[in-house]
């Protein structure tokens, strides 16, 4: 069963919020735009992996998606983790189109695709740095170590596996996300001894998932000042700056599109590039508002947590 579902990540929101505030000759968005490719690419390849993984049965396993745990001052993320209580499985999932040539004497992919060649980390060297520092964590904590078995998956139906020296490692540890079931029954007839009780697996699972913390805010990398973004309300129809409020809705000049709660999005972004909280000052002059109450009634409907006063109110992300 699914104890822990994977979310969004906020590096995908921060994006797409970036590129829908920044102009549209602004330098960083094709940086920005590369960055949200390869991340949307990730998760989607994590979803089509949840197909293969439901077909497992749902009393044998206990599934955690995108689980992110502190060691040290670092932290380390494993796409799947599945415990059982005869022995715990990373699955590190891969979505690459194209021919993907593992070269196990140099620890490194090869992926031609549509003319291009692109070296990538050997992923089953990654997996196996994950299961060093799950171990340590287990052991950090006071958790029983079980056997620990990893998989590398392919999840694109356009990958084509390459094993040209036919390491037997790569046999074993790799393969399409149709073939993961198969690969798990291996383990399961491999790891026969019971080393957890219901019990004993329950609290790790629950202090797994107290443990995770997920990944902050990358803004920094790319070095922008407020200066930087347009401001306005976005038409959810069209991408288009600004919306003009008629009549108690958004109206769309671009596109003609109307909207009650176009702002929401807006004030959302607000929170995403950066900003720690916004006052009824900032919501205005965020959606060129020229009245204070219609500001003040806008932010009060949104239900955001807030201190002060009603005339120094300060309201937060939830």
């Amino acid at each position: 069963m699914i104890v822990k579902k994977r979310e969004i990540p906020l590096r995908i929101l921060i994006d797409e919020a970036l590129l829908r505030r920044l102009p549209l000759n602004h330098p960083k968005r094709t940086e920005i735009t590369q960055d949200l490719l390869i991340r949307r690419a990730g998760f989607k390849g994590e979803q089509d992996m949840d197909y293969y993984l439901s077909l497992l049965d749902d009393s044998e396993f206990y599934i955690l998606q995108n689980i992110r745990l502190p060691l040290g001052n670092n932290h380390f993320q494993i796409d799947f983790l599945l415990l059982s209580i005869t022995f715990i499985l990373l699955i590190e999932n891969k979505n690459m189109p194209g021919y993907i040539e593992f070269d196990a004497d140099f620890n490194q992919v090869i992926r031609r695709n549509n003319g291009k060649t692109e070296i990538y980390d050997d992923p089953v060297l990654q997996v196996k740095r994950q299961l060093i520092q799950l171990a340590h964590w287990l052991k950090l904590n006071h958790f029983t170590i079980p056997p620990l078995e990893f998989l590398v998956t392919y999840s694109n139906q356009g990958s084509i596996l390459q094993n040209p020296t036919k390491n037997e490692e790569i046999y074993k540890r790799v393969c399409k996300g149709g073939a993961a079931v198969m690969k798990i029954e291996e383990f399961k007839n491999r790891n026969t001894k019971e080393i957890f009780s219901q019990k004993d697996i329950k609290r790790l699972v629950k202090f797994l998932i107290k443990s995770h913390e997920p990944e902050g805010s990358h803004l920094n990398k790319f070095s922008l000042s407020s200066a930087d973004f347009v401001l306005g309300v976005a038409c959810p129809s069209c991408s288009r700056l600004y919306m003009e409020r008629i009549s108690g809705s958004w109206h769309c000049a671009n596109c003609g599109t109307s909207s009650s709660d176009a702002h929401v999005q807006t004030i959302m972004d607000y929170f995403l590039i950066g900003n720690p909280s916004i006052t009824n000052k900032q919501l205005r002059l965020l959606l060129k508002l020229p009245s204070d109450k219609t500001a003040s009634r806008l932010l009060l409907n949104t239900n955001l947590p807030f201190s002060g006063t009603t005339k120094n109110r300060v309201y937060f992300p939830k």
